[in-house]
């Protein structure tokens, strides 16, 4: 896994560790190209060192992999000294960045050629073609300044961007020539990031905070061919107040991190991430023609209020956590008869993914809610004119846990590659091995009914063949079912079947008869009971 360009490249425009202390523009260079070391890049350019300034030309910084290639070139960079101990630094020029990147070439939807009879199958299947593509760009940081302090083990490097441009230019697909240009502005950036020499690698922190963000799509796509495809894309997205906060650790030895993070990750390399911003908002305007020549056009603007995304990566599992605030979205499509409207009060998630091989079980997460949904009336009549259906916000928890043997590294690059049996036929096999499953809650509150789910399992040898128990209420499902009936939805006949099998489920609460309860259980042999009747 390459560290993503777009971090990369920030990284390396704002610096790369505490007192005040004497340190020397070469300190400051050699501490900036260990750093870009420690995550990968190999860095080379033209030093003219005058003692209290050095000047770096054509400094380039190049992230190389088996099958990918991505550099930023400085076209000069000058380091200065302040006279009270300290180093400014100083970018001219446009940052240059260049990433090549190689993905499968485009296939015709044709049968495969069948071996003759009496054939051997190939031991091996034919390596897939791929072609190479290619994304560049510049980077303008007018008035940029960094102040520099410190010593060589512990620099403190601290930085004002009035305004940060960038332009870039993206493939579209592989094996076309077409580009889509990328533009955008980060204004009132400003900083700091320190990095402390530690066992051999680095320790570094971070905090930088961003008045405003805004990025433009405007491009014409290209054409299948003269009567279909093709069109114009008009996408505009801004966001204010972002902040972000970090730290990170290298270890003492130099890994490929494209091809070499899960060693790198089990001798000690860590990631810790989060990112706020207080409004984000963003419109699309898209008009074309399908595969038949039909002309289509869309439009459309969503936003959302606080958000907090948190990302973290080590040994122990990789971790991903947001939550967003009043989010809303409204498009209208003309292949749809109707405009499309929600909103949420809030949406979040988390995940936990262990990536390391062990024999011992390692945890992981999975949660997932929306709050507060609602849909536009417009969307609901479609299928409730009379409003028989409760129209009150709806919501939606998933909330799962457990613990998991991984059998194989999952940053291991052989991860991605087919795998088969000894007849050549492809095989997949999970390096996943659930042990313990915590339904911590699955809720449903919407169109009046309610169903909410706790539980636990255990997995032997056999993960098809849990053990273990789920327990389940559920409100107003009765009313519900009578009233799809009601509405012509669902046929009487048909909600009788639906009735009978969930009394095979699920029984009715004593004293609330329009509350039912359900208790699953899962016994040695595959067996399954539902309210202490056998169903399997």
């Amino acid at each position: 896994m390459v560290r993503p360009l777009a971090t990369s490249v920030l990284a390396l425009t704002l610096g790369a560790g505490s007192a005040l202390a004497d340190v020397t523009p070469a300190q400051v260079w050699q501490n900036l190209q260990d750093y870009s070391a420690d995550y990968g890049y190999q860095v080379t350019g033209t030093v003219e060192d005058a003692g209290n300034t050095l000047t770096v030309t054509d400094a380039v910084f190049t992230m190389a992999g088996e099958t990918d290639n991505s550099s930023v070139t400085f076209p000069k960079m000058t380091f200065q000294e302040t006279g009270d101990a300290r180093v400014r630094v100083v970018v001219e020029g446009d940052v240059a960045l260049n990433s090549r990147f190689t993905v499968p070439a485009p296939t015709e939807d044709l049968p495969e050629d069948a071996p003759e009879a009496g054939a051997e199958a190939p031991s091996e299947p034919a390596p897939a073609e791929t072609v190479d593509m290619t994304m560049t760009g510049t980077i303008k940081v007018p008035g940029n300044e960094m102040v520099v302090s410190g010593t060589p083990e512990d620099m403190l490097y601290e930085y004002s961007y009035p305004t940060l441009a960038f332009d870039f230019t993206l493939p579209t697909e592989p094996g076309q020539d077409a580009t889509i240009p990328v533009t955008g502005t980060v204004t009132g950036l400003a900083g700091s990031q320190r990095n402390v020499a530690s066992d051999g690698g680095m320790t570094s922190s971070f905090d930088l905070k961003a008045a405003q963000a805004a990025m433009q799509i405007v491009a014409q796509m290209p054409a299948e061919d003269a009567d279909a495809g093709g069109g114009t894309l008009d996408f505009q997205l801004a966001l204010t107040n972002l902040a972000s906060q970090g730290t990170g650790k290298t270890p003492g030895q130099a890994f490929d991190l494209g091809s070499q993070m899960a060693q790198a990750l089990a001798a000690g390399m860590t990631l810790d991430t989060t990112v706020t911003y207080d409004t984000l908002e963003g419109s699309f305007d898209v008009a074309g023609r399908d595969e038949n020549g039909q002309d289509q056009t869309g439009t459309g603007s969503f936003a959302t209020g606080a958000s907090d995304i948190a990302f973290q990566m080590s040994g122990g599992g990789l971790g991903y956590k947001a939550t967003t605030a009043d989010a809303k979205a409204e498009m209208t499509i003309s292949t749809l008869p109707f405009p499309v409207s929600y909103a949420l009060d809030q949406i979040s998630g988390e995940m936990l993914i262990p990536v390391t091989k062990g024999d011992a079980a390692q945890p992981f997460k999975l949660a997932y809610a929306l709050e507060g949904l609602t849909f536009a009336d417009a969307i609901w009549n479609l299928f409730d004119p009379t409003s028989q259906l409760p129209r009150d916000p709806a919501s939606l928890i998933v909330d799962l846990s457990g613990d998991a043997v991984i059998t194989q590294d999952l940053f291991d690059p052989a991860m991605g590659q087919p795998q088969t049996d000894a007849d050549g036929m492809p095989v997949s096999e999970s390096p996943f091995l659930p042990e313990t499953l915590t339904v911590n809650r699955i809720a449903l509150d919407a169109v009046g009914a309610k169903a909410d789910i706790t539980g636990a399992l255990e997995f032997g040898d056999n993960p098809n063949e849990p053990v273990g128990t789920l327990n389940g209420t559920f409100e107003g499902v009765n009313g519900l079912m009578d009233k799809l009936v009601a509405m012509g939805l669902v046929p009487q006949e048909q909600m009788m079947g639906m009735r009978m099998m969930m009394a095979m489920f699920a029984k009715p609460a004593e004293g609330n008869p329009d509350q039912l309860t359900s208790e699953i259980e899962f016994r040695e042999g595959g067996q399954i009971f539902a309210n202490g009747q056998q169903v399997k």
